[in-house]
């Protein structure tokens, strides 16, 4: 049976009003209400509110590739129901990760007894959809923190949009003896890589302004960008310690995903966002989740075409 992660991390910039809020980390499993062996989810959530909105991110594994979407809910305190819908959750009997996926509506209601704070319900299917996609159930708990990076390190694909290939490396040797009878052949740059060159010239005329600087725990983070807002268009690359590693990236609800391991020898490394354009609401602004598998930090960023938004990440010692 296939394992498939369902992360679900949720950011709201207030507590809850009531007693018995939804404020906190839950975790547990949803598993598809259908006879046999099917897809199984394990899940997190971290839930906060504003009043009665819930706004947040939903994020998944399926088959290798790792999925997140902004959302947008309701949490009725005197009921203690939350509702939140048009969930876009992969089909689970789809053949392919970027298969069929159901749009579906949470709905859970939050429990309490002296053994411990539940939230119990059900993704359910809409419409047209709901004899092709059955309801998922199921039971969170609140509790300690699940060791997911190590899931996420076992699981996820990511997605590289440029690496050094052999035709980057040069190296130059003017007393090396070539015979004549050797044929050289020089290989012609792919346009990724051109590209990323070109990218990359682009970056270093701009100025770097330094929006943060944040300590994290471990040398090896997640890292997901989101457009901050409406969705206008808005397009990024991302430099790493002033390499590229994501060209060409449309920012919108769902998250780019990408993973950067500190290098030990640097004082600080160095993530810039590069504005590809302005979007229809300038300036180009995203919001970047980074996870170092004990915190979670999100940090706002706003580029221009004249200047990249920098932040320091230092690894506490």
């Amino acid at each position: 049976m296939r394992l498939l992660l369902l992360s679900f991390i949720f950011s709201i910039l207030h507590g809850v009003g009531s007693a018995q809020g939804i404020k906190g980390s839950w975790f547990g499993s949803a598993d598809v209400v259908l006879g046999g062996s099917h897809n199984n989810y394990l899940v997190e959530l971290d839930l906060k509110q504003e009043n009665n909105e819930v706004k947040g991110i939903i994020s998944y594994y399926f088959k290798q590739t790792y999925q997140s979407f902004y959302v947008k809910g309701s949490y009725n305190a005197s009921k203690r129901e939350i509702l939140i819908k048009d969930v876009p959750i992969t089909y689970f009997r789809a053949s392919a990760a970027n298969g069929v996926e159901c749009i579906m509506d949470l709905r859970a209601i939050v429990t309490a007894s002296r053994a411990g704070t539940n939230i119990k319900g059900i993704f359910s299917s809409q419409g047209k959809y709901k004899y092709t996609c059955p309801d998922i159930a199921f039971d969170f708990v609140y509790g300690e923190q699940l060791d997911t990076d190590s899931l996420f390190e076992k699981f996820a694909e990511v997605k590289k949009i440029w690496h050094p290939s052999e035709e980057d490396v040069v190296v130059e040797d003017d007393k090396k003896y070539v015979p004549d009878s050797v044929d050289l052949k020089v290989k012609e740059p792919s346009a990724e890589t051109m590209e990323a060159r070109k990218i990359l010239e682009q970056f270093t005329r701009r100025e770097e302004v330094v929006a943060q600087e944040i300590l994290v725990e471990s040398d090896s983070l997640r890292l997901t960008f989101y457009d901050n807002g409406i969705v206008d268009g808005d397009s990024i690359s991302v430099f790493f310690n002033k390499e590229p590693v994501a060209i060409h990236q449309a920012l919108s609800d769902r998250g780019i995903v990408f993973y950067v391991v500190l290098d030990p020898d640097k004082e600080y490394s160095e993530l810039s966002m590069f504005a590809e354009n302005l979007g229809t609401i300038p300036p180009n602004t995203a919001l970047m989740v980074l996870t170092d598998g004990k915190s979670r930090h999100e940090i706002f960023l706003s580029s221009s075409l004249t200047k990249n938004s920098t932040i320091r990440i230092r690894r506490k010692r």
